[in-house]
Parts: structure tokens; sequence; C-alpha cells
């Protein structure tokens, strides 16, 4: 499968595209990487900050889980809805302006967070933060696309991965302190001295050079329309998501919401091929690699966030662990982060990107069987070992997918590749945390109601039934007030119990879905390598 050029999107090469190998400046491209890096650290290790900040986030507001869920569901919903639309604009105004305005953006509203003391402020704030992060994350991949000629990508695409990876990684290490020793909203403080350094080092070294943009100014216009409907459709497809888990698949509202996202999908497909210059050129609508690589993104993404939603209340509240603890039992995850991902670009060169995210992912899918084996009191050894392996199997795959994405998407649209690439992840990372969340409530609540039953039915406040399954699903096993004494003396066993099963169902899920992205990548690699 050939990658798309530029004459298939609508008209002439853009007269601003720089050509691979022409006005490469080797020292000023590395810096740039080293810009952009940071950037994306910024977002990325905000994200697993905020994961294992939810249990002290939610004693602390009084949120609920489905708050707690909404804290992060509510970001993706943001980002996730403008990340298209907004690569297409960095493409236009030029992503190094994109990129400093969005890095401005989150690190102001993440000063922000910081002072909420309620748990609908917060979910608001973090809205308004997902929007930062729909402007920056596309023009990092953007700033690597016009600054590296084709030949000399992979390596740059593999750090930035491999700095993505270890911010990722390294968030259960830095939130521990931050959480144990300050407080959790110290997470969100630590945005502001690297959004500050970020606008600083992006300022000074691009000060005086003109940012690249797709057109001249006036030659091209903007398809507001368009931008519309596909915001509306990527708003619709994460609300359904976290709708339908609620309501259950079988149901007619979830069937009704689905109907809504394909028709408003269709409807945006038939404005694009007839507007005179397309946010999304029919060209990439039409593409099967970039198809491929987008259904990549998502699994990925599903797996590895989905699987860290689920293993903070693991480390936590099942093993007991303080956050600082907690975060040093995921340091052999972070290190096989770095050196794994910078490995993988040597490997895309020899194997190609798609057979690259197919091993990764039948890697991840092993190694996230394993933790689903895990028993009660895990030691520190067999917890290191699979953390170990699912890094091994995550980081491939992440450098792979992205290669995938970019290498399908000209030059001159290196902004709505990197909106393309990160709505992929914000919609797997979307739908993994809704699903998974769900299975673990969902599982808890049949395996409680059980032992009510065993028990004989004993009268029960329906309050106490849901605070007793709402604990058991988040690994929490202190005794709740109103419980029969049939049950309260056995409670932190059984509750224990209830959450293993849960644990075990709900990362089944993500061993599914990365078995699917394997097999997927195995008959793509059929093909001509991309």
């Amino acid at each position: 499968m050939s990658r798309i050029d530029d004459s298939s999107i609508g008209g002439s090469t853009p007269p601003e595209a720089v050509p691979p190998g022409r006005d490469f400046e080797p020292r000023r491209a590395w810096l740039t990487l080293a810009v952009v890096a940071l950037g994306a650290m910024m977002v990325s290790l905000d994200g697993t900050v905020v994961l294992l900040a939810q249990p002290a986030l939610q004693d602390d507001l009084g949120a609920s889980l489905e708050q707690v869920q909404w804290v992060t569901t509510g970001y993706l919903l943001a980002v996730g809805s403008l990340l298209v639309i907004s690569g297409g604009i960095g493409d236009r105004i030029g992503n190094r302006w994109a990129f400093l305005i969005g890095v401005t953006g989150f690190a102001v509203t993440s000063g922000l967070i910081a002072g909420v003391h309620d748990a609908g402020w917060l979910i608001g704030l973090r809205v308004l933060q997902g929007l930062s992060g729909a402007v920056l994350q596309p023009a990092t991949l953007g700033l690597l696309r016009e600054t590296f000629p084709d030949d000399r990508l992979d390596m740059p695409i593999a750090i930035r991965s491999a700095a993505i990876a270890a911010s990722t990684a390294a968030g259960p290490v830095v939130g521990g302190l931050l959480v144990e020793h300050v407080s959790w909203r110290a997470v969100f403080m630590i945005n502001l001295p690297l959004g500050f350094l970020t606008v600083v080092a992006g300022a000074l070294l691009w000060r005086g050079r003109p940012a690249r943009r797709v057109t001249r100014p006036g030659r091209r216009g903007f398809d507001f329309v368009g931008a519309a409907v596909l915001a509306t459709v990527l708003f619709a497809l994460f609300f359904s998501v976290s709708k339908i888990t609620s309501y259950g698949l079988l149901d007619l509202r979830s069937a009704g919401l689905v109907v809504v996202v394909v028709a408003l999908t269709w409807v945006f497909t038939r404005i694009e091929k007839r507007v005179r210059d397309p946010l999304m050129p029919p060209a990439l609508l039409r593409a099967p690699a970039l198809g491929i690589g987008f259904f990549l993104v998502i699994t990925l993404s599903f797996a590895m966030i989905g699987t860290l939603f689920v293993l903070s209340y693991y480390v936590q509240n099942q093993l007991g662990l303080d956050p600082v603890a907690g975060g040093i039992h995921v340091l052999p995850l972070t290190g096989t982060l770095i050196v794994a991902a910078a490995l993988s670009g040597f490997a895309m060169r020899r194997a190609g990107p798609r057979a690259v995210v197919g091993v990764g992912l039948l890697v991840t899918a092993g190694a996230t069987y394993g933790l689903s084996r895990l028993g009660p009191h895990a030691g520190s050894l067999e917890l290191s070992l699979l953390l170990f392996a699912l890094g091994t199997g995550l980081a491939p795959a992440l450098v792979g997918t992205t290669k995938i994405i970019v290498s399908n998407v000209p030059p001159a649209l290196g902004g709505l590749a990197g909106g393309l690439h990160q709505t992929g992840m914000q919609i797997g990372s979307g739908i993994g945390i809704a699903v998974m969340g769900t299975m673990l409530g969902s599982r808890a609540e049949v395996l409680v109601r059980a032992e009510l039953d065993r028990a004989g039915n004993p009268p029960v406040d329906p309050d106490v039934v849901s605070r007793a399954i709402g604990e058991a699903s988040v690994g929490l096993h202190r005794p709740v007030p109103g419980m029969p004494a049939e049950l309260a003396s056995a409670w932190e066993r059984l509750s224990s119990s209830v959450f293993m099963d849960a644990m075990a169902y709900a990362l089944g899920a993500a061993v599914a879905v990365a078995l699917a992205g394997a097999v997927v990548a195995a008959v793509g690699v059929r093909g001509k390598r991309t």
C-alpha cells in the first residue's frame, strides 16, 4: 500500500511544503525534537499522574466512581472531539504556533485545576485542559513531519515515542511522591514549570523564523462546516461510549446512539467529497493503510490506558502500597518503555512498522493476561517481570502505530496526521477506561449480590449495598456501616476476592483487544510494507 502523495489531496503541491531532504538543518531539527518531546511529555505525564491520584482525589472531594471516571472521560471528550480539526488548523497557521498556544493553555488550566474543591469544577476544568491538549498534541507530530525528511523520520518518531512512553510510565513514581508528600493537587501544579520551560525554549528556537503553512495566506479557505460536523461526530462517539457501557449493549438507547454516530459519519464523508477545500481530503478517507493504522492505534491505547487504569487500583488498594511504593513497583515498565521504544526505530527499518506493531500487541496481550492472573498478594518480583513484559510489547506498538499514520499522510498535512494519530489514541483510551471501569463495577455487583444470596438475602439498605459494590470494585476492603453481620465478619476476605475476580474480568477485555490488533497487523504485513 503506497503512501498518499500531495497530488491526491485535492490540489497541487503546497508551495511551502518542504520536499524530503531539502532545507534540512540537523542541529535545528534535533533541537525541535527536544522541544516537541518536552511538550508531549507534559501531556502524557499528566495522564498517568492523574490515574494514580484517583484514590486520593476521590476521597478528598467525596467523588463517586462515576465522577472519577468523568475526570478522565471529560478530558478525553474535549481532546478527541477537536484533535483532527486542531491538526488542520495547525497546518494552516503553522504547527509551531499551535504547539506554543496549546502548551500555554494546558499549563494555565492545570494551575486552575489545582485550586478546585468540587468534583464538578474539576471535571469542567479538565474539559478546558482537554481543549488545550487538542491544540498541542497534533502539532508535535506535525513539527517532526515538516522538520525531518522521510528517510530520517524513523528515529525522531522513536525518540518522541520513547519520551512519551517514559513519562507515561514515570507518572506513577512522580505522582506517588507528590500525592504522598504534598497532595493530589500537586500533580497538576507540575505542569506550570514544564509548560513555562517548553514555551521559552520553543520561542527562542523559532524566533525570527517564519512558520511553515500548507499554503500561502489567502490561497485556501477553511472547511468550517466539515469541522463542525466532525467535532459533533467525535463528541457523539465519546459520549456514546460513556453511555453505552452503563445502558448495556442491547438497550434501545445504545442502538440509538450507534445510529446517530453512523449517520453523522456518513454526513461528514459526503460533505468532504463536495467541498472545495475539505478538512479531511477524500483520498485520506479512502486509504486502506491509514484505516488499518487508525484501528491499530485504537487497540493499542485501549489495552495500554485501560490496563493502567485497573492496575492503579490493584497496586494501591488491593496490595495496600502507598503511592510512592506503588510508583516504584512500576519502574520496570518505565525503563523498558524507554529502551524498547528507542530500539523499535531500528526494528522498523528491517521488518516494517506493521510487523513491529503486530509482535508488540501480541506480547502486550500475553503480559496483560499474566497480570490478570496475579494473586491478591503478588510479590514484587512477579509484578516487575510482568510489567517488564508489558513494556516490551507496548513500546514497539506505540512507535509502529505512529509511523504508520504519519508515513501515510503527505508532509504538508503533518498536523492533520498528528490529529488523526492522537484521535485514535484518545478514542482507544476513552473506550478502554469506560469499558474496563464498567466491567469492574458490573462484575463486582454480580459477585456481591451472589454473596448476599448465599447469606439468605438479609434486609440491607440499598445504599449500603451500593457502597459495598463501589468499594469492592476498586479494591477497598474496609467495613461498610450497616452491612449484615453475616457478611461484615468476613468482608475483608470477600471483598478482596470480589476485586481480584473483577480485575481479571476487566483485563480480559484488554487481552482480547490486543489480540485483535495483532491479527489485523499480521494480515496487513502480507501486503507491501508501509
